[in-house]
């Protein structure tokens, strides 16, 4: 059969327009909000300092953690200088000396990597926390450190 103009289909459907229809539209507009929905609060600062508030607070409950700790371990036989010696000679698991001492939902959240204690608010803040020696001078304390 031969093939002539009038057997061909036509390219175009009658009385249609080129173009895009009401729903392509909305559907494209939906999933443009939804993808934004989930991308724009990774890239906000607010999540940054939200971070770095938590990160703060984590510091100052382990502070709060080691001041009780010492006040409870210097009224023990040996006094001050036994709560010292127990601290120093803790060196790796400080952490674990205070769990009694921490609420166990921040506890959780700690973990000791080698000296360095972090959680994923510390992460985000490219920073970890790690206990002081025990000085015979002074007392020891909870320092934040900046990767």
């Amino acid at each position: 059969m031969k093939i002539s103009p009038s057997n061909r289909i036509p390219s175009k459907v009658p009385g249609s327009r080129a173009g895009f229809s009401l729903v392509e539209i909305l559907l494209v507009i939906a999933v443009i909000a939804v993808i934004s929905s989930i991308l724009i609060p990774y890239f906000s600062p607010i999540r940054r300092a939200a971070s770095g508030q938590v990160a703060r607070q984590q510091q100052a409950e382990l502070q709060t953690a080691l001041s009780s700790w010492v006040v409870a371990q210097s009224g023990g036989p040996g006094g001050l200088a036994a709560a010292r010696a127990t601290y120093n000679s803790a060196a790796g698991s400080r952490l674990q000396l205070l769990q009694n001492y921490l609420q166990a939902a921040t506890y959780s959240l700690l973990s000791v990597d080698g000296g360095a204690v972090t959680s994923t608010a510390l992460d985000s803040m490219n920073a970890y926390l790690q206990f002081s020696d025990w000085a015979s001078d002074g007392q020891p304390t909870v320092q934040w450190v900046n990767r």
